[in-house]
């Protein structure tokens, strides 16, 4: 008698958009190891689950691999396939449920020299959570958002520190100005619901320190501080942030900050995330 094992969530992300690991690649949406199985054989797969004692694992996978689960291993959730296939000769069914998702893809070009910015840290900001990616080599990136992230108005933000970081510590940088600028300015790029973004080229501008210039306000609106979308109070969210420095952290002001936040009167809004 056959075994039906059936994938009930089989993973979106873009396996070529994750940097390489010791097991295969590395997520950096869930944090963590997605392990290539597309390469091993039936032993060594059964090794792998074998190990895992029943923890839910991440791993790539091709239809003609699942031949090493019929013995009985089963395989919870979050797997990418390499061939589509709703049933083999093993008699494993696949079952992928209905995903309802806007995709987002462009190319990232530095304005000043018409080059692709590789690398580059690519996020989808919703006060709840982000989604991110990175630049390919040819600066060309994709992101899959859930319909239900998406609103009226949203937030797509190219953040350059990394990449600007390395320019800073290379020792045959020059000193720059408006002629060899070469310091990426992060950007923020509000778009529509219905907004279609499919391959869209973004012009990144150079970093320019800018003096001289005053704002005054006759009435300072409020500053808003959220954790994993909920709202707390300055005091514990600047203690969660320093006792956690590797929470993702985000700061957005004016138009950003009312477009995350849902609110029309607002100074600036703060973003802590633990994923």
């Amino acid at each position: 008698m056959k075994n039906n094992i059936r994938i009930i969530k089989p993973c979106l992300e873009n396996w070529e958009s994750m940097r390489d690991s010791a097991e295969g690649r590395f997520c950096e949406k869930c944090s963590k190891c997605v392990i290539d199985l597309t390469e091993r054989t039936d032993d060594q797969i059964q090794e792998i689950m074998k190990q895992a004692e029943g923890k839910e694992i991440c791993g790539r996978i091709s239809v003609k691999s699942l031949s090493a689960l019929v013995a009985g291993i089963i395989i919870v959730s979050n797997l990418t396939f390499v061939q589509a296939q709703t049933k083999n000769d093993f008699g494993i069914a696949t079952e992928q449920k209905t995903v309802n998702s806007t995709k987002v893809s462009g190319k990232l070009i530095f304005k000043r020299t018409k080059k692709e910015i590789p690398n580059a840290e690519v996020f989808f900001i919703h006060k709840s959570k982000y989604i991110k990616t990175t630049t390919d080599e040819n600066g060309n990136f994709v992101l899959e958002i859930p319909n239900e992230l998406i609103g009226k108005k949203n937030i797509l933000y190219f953040d350059f520190d990394k990449l600007n970081k390395e320019i800073y510590k290379s020792p045959d940088r020059r000193i720059p100005n408006e002629i060899n600028a070469d310091i990426y300015e992060n950007t923020t790029v509000i778009f529509t619901k219905n907004e279609e973004i499919n391959n869209k080229e973004f012009q990144i501008a150079s970093e320019f320190l800018t003096m001289g210039a005053v704002v005054i306000k006759s009435e300072r609106p409020p500053d808003y501080y959220y954790f994993n979308g909920r709202s707390i109070s300055e005091k514990k969210f600047r203690k969660l942030k320093k006792e956690n420095p590797d929470y993702q952290f985000f700061i957005f002001n004016d138009k950003e900050g009312e477009v995350i936040t849902r609110k029309s009167y607002l100074d600036t809004v703060r973003l802590l995330y633990s994923n």
